[in-house]
């Protein structure tokens, strides 16, 4: 039983460390390189002293703003859904191949049941899973943007 829940703390400690080397060394740098770019474009607009020039000048670019931080959603939106993906993958997993059971020592109403050996958590895999991702998902969001 304490083999199972270390495997299933390690999957999910895996899986976080995969979305964030994924991250890492290829979203990283096309992030950092459109956020240059959105700062050079900021730059420009602070240069302009007059301020009917400056929104003419903004007019002229806000088209390629817009664009530039809809790439930086989409790369912070596939990131994410790299994650999901990952996240059920590894519930199938869980699900599939773990069955064990876990007792508590304390009586939580509709999630444990009284046996003579100590309070069952029913679905025992599937609260751990969950457990461990809350506790391991930061690591794998983290980042070093400074927007």
């Amino acid at each position: 039983m304490i083999l199972d829940i270390i495997y299933i703390f390690l999957i999910s400690l895996f899986s976080n460390l995969a979305v964030y080397v994924i991250y890492k060394y290829y979203f990283y740098n096309k992030i950092i390189n459109t956020v240059k770019v959105l700062e050079q474009y900021e730059e420009r607009l602070k240069n302009i002293a007059s301020s009917k020039r400056r929104e003419k000048t903004y007019r002229k670019i806000s088209k390629q703003l817009d664009a530039y931080m809809s790439t930086v959603r989409y790369y912070m939106f596939i990131r994410s859904m790299i994650l999901v993906g990952i996240y059920i993958v590894d519930l199938i997993i869980i699900l599939s191949y773990f069955n064990f059971q876990i007792y508590l020592p304390f009586y939580i109403p509709y999630l444990t049941l009284r046996t003579p050996n100590g309070y069952l958590l029913l679905n025992g895999p599937l609260f751990e899973f969950i457990a461990s991702y809350i506790l391991l998902t930061p690591l794998s969001l983290r980042s070093n943007l400074k927007i």
